[in-house]
């Protein structure tokens, strides 16, 4: 409930909340005496970290009611039915206040009254960081909250860029977080539209970009209609709501933005160059398993290295390790688990490696290594597993499907023949069939070459961004993977004498020569690098994918203005 007195015919919340709601609990809801009903139920899901950073889910039933009259009134406990038992939460009382002499009532617009400065003085958004300076991979929190006493729609017309940061989303505007503050003496509704953890990519002075709203703010010329026409819509932030305003209601159309901080990062200490660190920032720990110590050859085995704890994950890549020389190897599959609303990020990031081996023996895998800086000591520490030994048995894995029935060891002569002679038949047509197809590709390529245009044709940005375009819809990995080949793939076109396989370093370079802005330069590496980390983990990126490929596109086009 709200901690403060209630002016009359103000609109306020009155929230059940349930713990530990796995599933669909029947609630039953009482009646409000005394009180109009706005909206609701409505209910909402969520999860929060106990002391023991154990999760609990709860359920938040939300009530939006009108007070009509002066007076105290009751709020009655809701009840619901789990798993057959009745569980019932405390009643409470609200305080309904006059609206005459007192200065809370912001709804009204007296005659002569300025509306954009009351507007200005009641309704504006601030960001606030937990800190202004900080390590490499060291985290910070930024928080943007609305703050108003009006009645008003906003819409999110800008969000902030966080160039140099990578970032993890904790609270988006559709959790619909609300509270109250006490500011200057005045009591506020205050909205967290966002609220996120930025972890530094490199050291230097950075600034969280302002982020704007669009706000539609209705008044009453009329005092005594303030009874009936005020609400709190459900949703505040659809530019699309229905709109229910009174003839005695005016709106007024104000942006709001808040103000840009600046981040000073600092580098980390100086580092052994010898050990196996590569960014990880925070306080980890390292597990590793053989899936099986004995196999077959040509058998799979898998190699499963886990690294847990609090830190900034994206920079935990996969451990080099040195495999014995007859193991083929495949490259690691990444899963992760993550809980975003603990700082520093907390959880698991698992590489899952897949090998097989054709020489008998035995075999040892030596102890995984990876190393991160720990900001509470200040210090690098170096975490290892043990060896694991490998044996690899002489016998071939039968790859024979289970479904063949296999050939007995006695049987017919004339059957057996028969047989060979069709597995050879078999083979011989898929030979003359290979030898075909080969001829015909190898006149096609010939074709090919022949050909050689005089002037290579340059496809425009707009084109070459083509494939990236047209996967916005679809999930992160795709996205990011399209982007990140479009990037390339432009670089590759133009510059034709470079390397096909050049890395960032090169490339910055590269555009340095040619006249590029390090700051433009910068904010194209950073897109890079967030492409990589949505193309090879399952890290939840939390971008807006339509921003990124809009400044994806720009940087590239002022890029091509500079030939």
């Amino acid at each position: 409930m709200p901690q403060r007195p209630v002016i009359e015919g103000e609109s306020f919340q009155v929230q059940y909340i349930l713990e530990n709601a796995e599933n669909n609990p029947d609630f039953t809801f009482p009646k409000f005496s005394g009180l109009r009903l706005v909206t609701g139920p409505n209910v909402y899901s969520g999860k929060k970290l106990a002391a023991n950073n154990q999760a609990i889910l709860y359920k938040n039933v939300v009530f939006t009611l009108a007070a009509l009259n002066t007076g105290k009134f009751k709020i009655p406990g809701a009840s619901c039915q789990v798993n057959g038992k009745i569980l019932k939460s405390n009643d409470v009382f609200i305080k309904i206040i006059s609206a005459k002499g007192s200065d809370e009532s912001s709804y009204f617009l007296k005659p002569g009254e300025d509306a954009m400065k009351k507007i200005r003085e009641n309704l504006f958004l601030r960001l606030t960081v937990d800190k202004q300076t900080c390590f490499i991979g060291e985290p910070l929190v930024a928080t943007f909250k609305l703050y108003s006493r009006l009645q008003s729609k906003s819409n999110i017309i800008k969000n902030p860029g966080f160039y140099g940061f990578s970032v993890y989303d904790m609270i988006e505007v559709n959790d619909k977080v609300q509270s109250e503050e006490k500011l200057k003496g005045h009591w506020f509704d205050v909205h967290t539209v966002r609220k996120v953890q930025l972890y530094p990519l490199e050291a230097g002075v950075f600034t969280i970009d302002a982020m704007e709203l669009e706000n539609e703010v209705e008044f009453s010329q009329n005092e005594i209609n303030k009874k009936t026409k005020q609400a709190v819509s459900e949703n505040m932030y659809n530019k699309n709501a229905d709109k229910e305003n009174s003839t005695d209601a005016k709106m007024y159309e104000m942006n709001i933005r808040s103000e840009p901080v600046v981040i000073n990062v600092r580098p980390l200490p100086g580092k052994n160059p010898a050990d196996t660190f590569a960014g990880a920032v925070g306080s980890f720990a390292i597990n590793a398993f053989v899936s099986k110590d004995s196999v077959l050859k040509n058998e799979e085995d898998s190699l499963n290295v886990e690294i847990n704890g609090a830190g900034n994950f994206q920079r935990v890549n996969a451990p080099i390790i040195n495999w014995p020389g007859s193991f083929e190897v495949f490259e690691p599959s990444v899963k992760d688990t993550f809980d975003k609303q603990q700082v520093p990020l907390a959880g698991q990031r698992k590489f899952k490696y897949i090998f097989v081996s054709d020489h008998p023996g035995f075999y040892t895998i030596p102890s995984v290594s990876f190393s991160f800086f720990n900001l509470k000591t200040k210090t690098y520490k170096t975490v290892s597993t043990k060896p694991f030994t490998i044996f690899v048995s002489a016998k071939t894995k039968n790859r024979r499907s289970s479904g063949v029935l296999p050939v007995p060891l006695k049987s017919n002569s004339n059957s057996n023949w028969l047989l060979i002679g069709l597995a050879f038949f078999a083979l011989a047509t898929g030979i003359i069939m290979w030898a075909i197809k080969r001829r015909k590709k190898d006149k096609i390529e010939n074709q090919r070459r022949a050909y050689e245009p005089p002037v290579k044709s340059l496809l425009s940005v707009q084109e070459i961004l083509t494939p990236a375009r047209t996967v916005l819809n679809h999930d992160d990995k795709t996205f990011y993977d399209a982007l990140g080949r479009c990037i390339w793939n432009y670089f590759n076109d133009r510059f034709s004498n470079s390397n096909p396989r050049m890395i960032k370093k090169e490339l910055s370079g590269i555009l340095m020569t040619k006249g590029i802005d390090q700051e433009k330069i910068n904010k194209l590496l950073e897109i890079i690098h967030q492409c990589e980390i949505g193309m090879y983990t399952n890290a939840e990126m939390g971008l807006d994918k339509k921003e990124l490929f809009e400044n994806t596109q720009n940087i590239l086009s002022d890029i091509e203005s500079y030939g």
